[in-house]
């Protein structure tokens, strides 16, 4: 979509203030209708104001109700959710102790023992020449 030049804009806002202009000053040259038109709007912003009240008290009940519905559901996920930690973490200290440590301890074992023959042979080889 094309936008409309600055040109167009300005001759919207000349004619919006032209017809205020007009409205004003019918309103000032006939005090009566002005009285009318005041009453009028009274009534809409007081049943405006109305509304906005019934509209934010169904807003702060909707979330009350969420807050408690939040609390009934979240609350035994929270629970499970602790329980898997503490199960992995138990778990997971218990494979550390049993199968980690002496699997670690038997790879450095091996890699000592294979350095040991490494150098032993490096030795055996220098004698030989």
């Amino acid at each position: 979509m094309r936008a409309m030049p600055r040109w167009f804009w300005i001759l919207i806002g000349l004619a919006v203030a032209s017809a205020m202009g007009a409205v004003l000053v019918f309103l000032y040259t006939h005090p009566a209708a002005a009285a009318v038109l005041r009453d009028i709007l009274i009534i809409a912003l007081a049943m405006q104001l109305t509304l906005l009240a019934a509209v934010t008290t169904f807003l702060i009940y909707r979330l009350i109700r969420l807050v408690d519905w939040l609390q009934e559901e979240v609350r035994p996920i929270l629970s499970r959710a602790q329980e898997t930690v503490n199960t992995v973490h138990g778990t997971s200290a218990f494979l550390s102790r049993r199968l980690a440590r002496p699997v670690i301890e038997a790879a450095g074992m091996a890699a000592g023992v294979a350095h040991a023959l490494r150098t032993f042979v490096r030795l055996l080889r220098g004698r030989a020449s």
